[in-house]
């Protein structure tokens, strides 16, 4: 038994089945997590080592290079890059896009290449560590920031209770703290006391850790009972620190801590700050988890702050008032403030609210096409598709373990009007049977059973254009597979709906009916099918002429507008906000830098205050904000993020603010650079311009990098040029003398440690008060080592007991030493980069003017490399892998489907011949919108293939059929000539054109009619997907004027000379 045939027989399971799929698709719409763009996933392998004490260079040579070597071999590596820093080694390793499965073998692999390294320097604090990079959990969804009236340990204890809520709500994953201090308790030692007791802050050291014990001395039995003695020693508070005897002179006065030392209750020194609208905070940066909601999760966290942010009368704020929650609000002191910055649920709602307002009007639209042309009860029937199709496509991508974001709502989008299409064939077939006179129920059978092929045939050959997008690789691949994946859920649903529901329906809801009915609603269109036949018949006269006018015409202007067309790898999005950066000069401290972001804040802050939310600074610290870098750390680096209000709450966009701010910003100096950094929509992605200089020599490195930072400044619309090159920072070195080490019986190691707790401090117990344990750091007092001739007469202890001067075991000298290295592809690389006014030049260009410039590069400097990068490596790489790889596999796929069909090796390449008619329109439609050739655009050239044939199919299927007939339709006197197999097939076309002319209309404008409200923007406009509805719009149109004029003079063309060759003509 057939699936229409069950499903007329049996119409109680086909409304069963739909009201499964409505619930299930309803249930997937509501729990379904939103992001903003789909999960991007790295293959990345990290492996860390820890050289404690050694230089950037040695650390380079003694363990990267050697782990380099080693790890190089591995199968399906990709990249390798490296930074080597003091002490420290940091090496990742990107693989091929590979399974999961294949992923952890390649890690394992990375280990067990690293545990063959034999040549390790024996100083390393642990074997190196390898480690999978997981991105999924953590991705950033709102800084919570506490400032306000409060003292430190105020503020802190605010931070922490809000940590302990927030982290208790379904889909954090993690919270990262910013601008908190531990509390520490320092015991400050004074050198010259010390020295007066022949004492050196080691012995501190180990008198404090000696003392500060508890410990279990087993268990003692006493008669028939059993006790657990316990020796208790720890520190019930400060001043017991205080006390500690270090140890007792030759006339038994005990010296205590407090004799040599300054014992302080305070918090560890700054490493980072974090400062919001200028004033001290504590920034909270809450990360979900891969499958949480962001809406959901920052709705709650809003419930929970709600009484202490500024903006109550926000109406988002209302509303999460009044909706319910199990989390109740914290108590926070009354002076505390928290603002929520970088939300990403506002453009997250704002996003997809455009897209859904879209999705919406274009369902309206699609409605009213079927309406005008089908009749409202034809109508009726086509459109109840739609939901359901759409519905249980929502459930299958829930089952994919998908959510909702601009990719995949983009595919609704786009496939909203196709969904309609095997609707359409089928409702018109049924209907041509029950004005034939069969009953609605066998008509529903008999019609859905004849179509089943060609629709089957056109939903193949849509899903054929999809499915190699889906094999698009890299980052760009992972954000645009979504749109095909959905466009093909959602096209099997239909299948589902046409062929098991929708006969049911018709069958139960239809009347009998006659031809008159049917022909009275379309008395409209037989005028226009009237005119439409005089022109093609004209248009049959003149064949040759236009066939091949159109086809060079085609292949020129395609051409043509190709290389005219700008182009790039996605167009840009005006975010509400930016980050600005700031490189200090090295030897520049925390206090240095904050010093230089406090002159910047005010600078920002003169901004109109309706134009900006809020102002977070972060120093010591800069963050990715292309998702592909990692987060740089040290203490001459800063950023302050700029909060924007809306784009259609202020009179400037984001860029002209950013003009206006770099502007201001030469009033101060003193900073090796300040760049801007824009988040764009899309995916993430390399900078504008990017190029890696590699070779072997740091200054011809760094003399290859000024000369490309020099040639990029010449060019128009290019700004922000920067390499990533550190200078050193000035350096103190000690190099130990061998015969003293061995005089005074210590080692380097020794000598290493007692100027590092000099220094630095020596963290030596830790002293527990109540639930908090706080580290007890031994040091010298600031001011007394805050000189290089003060570091000299440090003592250092001997075995012996005795102390002697640094000085008289090692020599101290000043240097300048790199910061770190970095490696590209197991090379020294020095990375330049560069912005580009798009409005002025592109990537493309910039990059291609550099590339010209130093071509010869490896003439000029043996040795050495120039490696491009960034986005028009990009565009390079992607268009490359569309054009040359995924158009011609859907053509192939395509090719193969319509020769099953039409059992024919010819008219399957007349079909595709509508494909370069829809890439023309494309190119028109991105000439009339002034929109660049993106990946997008490309993107859709390639879908538009899968969607362009459908039309074709139903044009030469229609006119085979009457060919087989065998028999002749005369509408044109005129043009009969002798009973030849020309007139036959003139007839044949003229009368096969006439009756499809309207299924092919209706299936066209349904599917524009779908894209329409996003390609005028009628529900919000997106600079990301306008592009992909204006290049399918435009390709579909066109070619839908073509295929209805061009193609059948081209059918006309073939099939005569076919014809003359064999009398009688055979499918």
């Amino acid at each position: 038994m057939s699936i229409p045939k069950l499903s007329v027989s049996n119409p109680v399971l086909s409304n069963l089945l739909m009201v499964v799929i409505t619930a299930l698709g309803v249930y997937a719409w509501v729990t379904l997590p939103r992001d903003l763009i789909p999960e991007i996933v790295t293959y990345t392998a990290r492996i860390s080592t820890f050289y404690p004490a050694a230089s950037a260079e040695t650390v380079e040579k003694l363990v990267t290079a050697r782990i380099e070597d080693a790890i190089e071999k591995v199968d399906q590596i990709d990249l390798i890059t490296s930074k080597s820093s003091e002490g420290r080694s940091d090496i990742s390793v990107q693989f091929e896009e590979i399974s999961d499965r294949d992923f952890d073998k390649r890690i394992q692999d990375l280990r067990n290449a690293v545990d063959r390294i034999k040549d390790l320097p024996s100083e390393l604090l642990d074997q190196p560590e390898v480690v999978a990079v997981d991105i999924s959990n953590g991705v950033p969804m709102v800084t919570v920031a506490v400032s306000g009236n409060l003292d430190e340990s105020q503020m802190k204890l605010a931070a922490e209770a809000l940590e302990k809520q927030i982290i208790k709500i379904d889909g954090v994953s993690n919270i990262q703290v910013a601008g908190v201090r531990d509390r520490e308790i320092w015991v400050e030692v004074d050198p010259d006391r010390l020295k007066s007791y022949n004492l050196v802050a080691e012995q501190v050291s180990l008198a404090l850790s000696q003392r500060n014990l508890n410990l279990p001395a087993g268990v003692l039995e006493v008669g028939q009972s059993e006790f657990l003695v316990r020796t208790m020693g720890e520190f019930r508070s400060v001043a017991e620190i205080a006390e500690t005897i270090i140890k007792v002179t030759t006339y038994g006065t005990p010296v205590r801590v407090k004799d040599i030392a300054t014992v302080r209750d305070t918090y560890q020194e700054a490493r980072t700050l974090s400062r919001i609208n200028g004033q001290p905070s504590i920034s909270l940066t809450i990360q979900k988890k891969n499958d949480g909601n962001a809406i959901r999760i920052i709705d709650q966290i809003r419930k929970i702050v709600t009484p202490y942010t500024e903006g109550k009368t926000n109406p988002v704020n209302q509303m999460i008032q009044k909706a319910s929650s199990k989390l109740t609000p914290i108590e926070l002191p009354p002076e505390t403030k928290i603002s929520l910055v970088n939300d990403s649920s506002v453009l997250l709602r704002e996003r997809l609210g455009i897209l859904q307002n879209n999705a919406l009007l274009g369902l309206v639209l699609v409605v009213v096409f079927l309406w005008l042309f089908m009749g409202s009860r034809n109508a009726f029937f086509a459109a109840l598709g739609i939901p359901t199709a759409i519905l249980g496509a929502l459930w299958i991508l829930k089952l994919m373990g998908s959510s909702i974001n601009a990719s995949t709502l983009f595919g609704l989008i786009l496939v909203i009007g196709i969904v309609v299409d095997d609707a359409i064939v089928v409702i018109e077939n049924v209907f041509r049977r029950m004005e034939e006179g069969l009953s609605p129920a066998k008509a529903a059978i008999v019609g859905a059973q004849e179509v089943a092929w060609p629709v089957l045939s056109a939903s193949l050959t849509t899903m054929a254009a999809f499915l190699p997008l889906i094999l698009m690789s890299g980052i760009p691949g992972q954000f645009m597979r979504v749109v095909p994946i959905t466009g093909v859920v959602v096209i099997l649903a239909s299948l589902v709906e046409v062929f098991a529901i929708l006969p049911a329906h018709i069958a139960e809801w239809s009347k009998p009916t006659t031809a008159n009915s049917e022909e009275s609603h379309s008395n409209w269109f037989v005028n226009i099918q009237d005119r439409y036949v005089e022109l093609l018949n004209r248009i049959l006269d003149w064949r040759y002429v236009i066939v091949f006018g159109t086809v060079l015409g085609t292949f020129v202007f395609s051409i043509l507008a190709f290389i005219s067309l700008p182009k790039e790898l996605f167009p840009g999005e005006d975010f509400p906000q930016f980050y600005i950066k700031v490189d200090m000069p090295t030897d520049y401290g925390i206090e240095e830098t904050t010093q230089f972001m406090e002159k910047l804040e005010r600078i920002v802050k003169s901004l109109p205050k309706e134009e900006y939310v809020a102002l977070v600074t972060n120093i010591g610290l800069q963050t990715p904000t292309n998702g592909l870098e990692g987060t740089s750390i040290s203490s001459n680096v800063a950023e302050v993020l700029v909060e924007l209000v809306p784009k259609d709450e202020r009179n400037r966009s984001r860029d002209e603010i950013i003009e206006f701010l770099r502007l201001q910003m030469t009033e101060i100096t003193g900073a090796e650079k300040i760049y801007f950094d824009k988040q764009e929509g899309g995916p993430p992605r390399g900078r504008d311009v990017e190029v890696k200089v590699k070779g072997d020599r740091i200054p011809q490195l760094v003399a290859i990098a000024n000369q490309l930072k020099k040639k990029l400044s010449s060019i128009d619309g290019v700004f922000d040029v920067k390499d990533d090159f550190k200078s050193g920072k000035p350096e103190i070195r000690l190099r130990t003398k061998g015969e003293k080490l061995r005089q005074f019986g210590l080692t380097i190691f020794q000598v290493a440690n007692n100027v590092r707790h000099a220094i630095e401090g020596n963290t030596c117990t830790v002293y527990r008060d109540a639930d908090e344990a706080i580290d007890v750091v031994v040091k010298y007092t600031k001011n007394s080592m805050n000189t290089i001739d003060a570091l000299s007469q440090m003592m250092i202890a001997t075995p012996s007991g005795i102390s002697v001067p640094l000085k008289d075991i090692a020599q101290i000298s000043r240097e300048n030493s790199l910061v770190d290295i970095k490696r590209f592809d197991v090379e020294r690389a020095i990375t330049v980069s560069a912005s580009v006014d798009r409005e002025v030049t592109s990537p493309a260009i910039a990059t291609q003017m550099l590339q010209a410039t130093f071509e010869d590069i490896g003439f000029r400097h043996p040795g050495y490399s120039l490696d491009f990068r960034g986005e028009f490596d990009q565009i390079l790489e992607s268009f490359k892998e569309l054009g040359l790889k995924l158009l011609p596999m859907g053509v192939m796929l395509m090719y193969f489907i319509l020769g099953a069909q039409f059992k024919s090796f010819l008219q399957p390449f007349i079909i595709l011949f509508a494909i370069p008619f829809g890439v023309i329109g494309a190119m028109v439609g991105l000439l009339i919108t002034q929109s660049t050739l993106s990946l997008i655009a490309l993107f859709g050239v390639v879908a538009l293939a899968g969607i362009v044939v459908n039309d074709s199919i139903v044009l030469i299927d229609f006119i085979n059929q009457r060919r087989n007939q065998n028999q002749k339709s005369k509408i044109y006197d005129d043009h009969e000539k002798a009973n030849g197999p020309v007139d036959e097939l003139r007839d044949a076309v003229l009368k096969g054109s006439r009756l499809r002319l309207r299924p092919i209309v209706l299936t066209s404008l349904t599917t524009i009619a779908g894209l329409i409200p996003m390609f005028l923007g009628l529900g919000g406009k997106s600079p990301i997907w306008q592009p992909l509805a204006s290049t399918i719009i435009f390709g579909l149109l066109f070619s839908t004027l073509l295929t209805l004029f061009v193609m059948p003079a081209l059918y006309y063309i073939i099939e005569g000379i076919r014809s003359k060759s064999q009398p009688h003509y055979t499918d």
